[in-house]
């Protein structure tokens, strides 16, 4: 990863530019993700792939060799200085874990909050609705009467596996409870299921692009990828099939309903042509659903599980997406054989989420049709906001409008997502670098952005973005 990539969005805040960046340029030094004795890149390079001035990493670095960070050699550059005082090790396997930018990204927005910028990097709601409300109707007796069985429940508890198996039944995928496993969430199930089904062979096939996190988890746990084209292409059963027979990978992974982050449609022949391949592979196919109520356009996602309920399919989702950020919970729906696995497997990690948070996401979910509709309303209206901003500001980008989920997924005609998303940063907006959902994390001309915030600060936004784009020099 180079520096442009471990600095993230670096350029938030206030004061001179070569300023930031040398404090950037040394958390990161402290943090160990950039190590003792790494040689930076040539003022003109970084200058280059930040899309600054020469003259502001040259003053940056002047800074850094000033407070004793760096050191320059005759001829060979500039690198961060030996006697640098009690940096993290960069062998640190924490360390190495947290070089992801999405993982950097989360653990600056706690630590480094920057007011003022208008957040397009996070496609989720921020907002808690209906959460008072269902807080206020736990009683202490409902609290006691779940309590009773124990906190050691790692399958999660009765009341929302059984609320969880009426929801996706209502949805096309008929589920008993004894089928579902709640997790903390989608990153957690995606774990879970890597470490239990995958393991032996350490090998997963994998759509690409897609969400960040999965990629995040298949590094972390030190698995090899195999690349697959989106399963809301024609060509995925395909290649998928090729996968199973010729590499036999732990499991084959996809996103269903609608994809992160393209915004494009998984459709009924889709599905149906992969439920087809699963009773022919001896290969676990789990789909990542967190997005299929999110439709914008007008035509539902499907689910491969809808069109083989009883099929070797393993559904995932999240209910800190769809109903609240503040429940951090998700699921897994599988056959009854992968529960049982799964459970094994939890109750080494945890012994199950806390009872409220369930309690609280058991009466969301009867109100889920109601949460969703409002929210996919906003949605659509904030896609119509950015598709004619974009096209009355920067007509010469590229995209379309998603099909569903909570993002727009736009190229730019020249330059990279990651210099693009420095840029925009030092106007006031944040957008993720297509980058990001590659496997091989190849160059990208693409950005993710955001359309879950309000109207007011989309429409701001998208001056940003116009006012960043006319000083973006690639």
């Amino acid at each position: 990863m180079g520096l442009d990539e471990v600095l993230g969005i670096w350029a938030r805040g206030t004061g001179p530019l070569y300023d930031r960046l040398a404090l950037a340029i040394q958390r990161r030094i402290e943090s160990g993700d950039v190590p003792i004795g790494t040689r930076l890149p040539s003022e003109r390079a970084l200058a280059k792939s930040l899309s600054v001035s020469r003259t502001t990493v040259i003053n940056a670095y002047a800074r850094l060799d000033d407070l004793g960070w760096l050191e320059r050699r005759q001829g060979a550059g500039t690198w961060v200085a030996r006697r640098v005082a009690s940096p993290a090790d960069p062998q640190d396997p924490a360390v190495k874990e947290t070089r992801s930018y999405a993982v950097l990204r989360v653990l600056r927005a706690a630590l480094e909050p920057a007011p003022g910028v208008i957040d397009l990097a996070a496609a989720a709601f921020k907002d808690a609705d209906g959460v008072v409300d269902a807080l206020a109707a736990t009683t202490p007796e409902e609290i006691v009467a779940n309590g009773e069985l124990g906190g050691y429940l790692p399958l999660g508890f009765p009341v929302l596996r059984d609320a969880v198996a009426v929801h996706l039944s209502g949805l096309g995928i008929p589920t008993l409870p004894g089928q579902v496993v709640v997790t903390t969430g989608v990153q957690q199930s995606t774990a879970l299921l890597f470490t239990a089904l995958a393991r032996e062979r350490n090998l997963v096939a994998i759509e690409t692009p897609t969400w960040n996190g999965t990629i995040d988890l298949l590094r972390h746990l030190g698995m090899a990828a195999l690349p697959l084209p989106p399963a809301c292409g024609d060509d995925f059963a395909a290649s998928a099939a090729r996968v199973a027979g010729t590499r036999r990978p732990g499991l084959i992974w996809l996103t269903s309903g609608f994809h992160n982050p393209t915004g494009l449609r998984l459709t009924g022949a889709h599905a149906k042509a992969i439920a087809e391949l699963a009773a022919e592979i001896d290969v676990p196919i789990v789909e990542n659903a967190t997005l299929l109520e999110y439709r914008l356009g007008a035509q539902p996602g499907h689910t491969v599980a809808q069109h083989a309920p009883d099929g070797p399919i393993i559904t995932v989702g999240s209910l800190s997406k769809t109903l609240s950020p503040g429940l951090r919970l998700g699921w897994i729906r599988a056959p009854r054989s992968v529960v049982t696995r799964i459970a094994r497997l939890k109750s080494l990690l945890d012994s199950g989420a806390s009872l409220i948070p369930q309690l609280v996401a058991t009466r969301l979910l009867a109100r889920s049709h109601e949460i969703v509709g409002e929210r996919r309303q906003r949605l659509q209206a904030n896609c119509r906001i950015m598709d004619a901003g974009l096209s009355a500001e920067l007509p010469e980008w590229t995209w379309r409008r998603p099909d569903g989920g909570m993002a727009l997924w736009a190229e730019l005609p020249r330059g990279t997502g990651l210099n693009f998303a420095h840029v925009a940063a030092r106007y006031g907006v944040e957008v993720v670098p297509g980058s990001v959902f590659d496997l091989a994390e190849r160059p990208s001309p693409a950005v993710r952005i955001s359309l879950t915030r309000s109207a007011g600060e989309t429409i701001e936004a998208v001056g940003r973005l116009a006012e960043a784009w006319k000083h973006y020099r690639p």
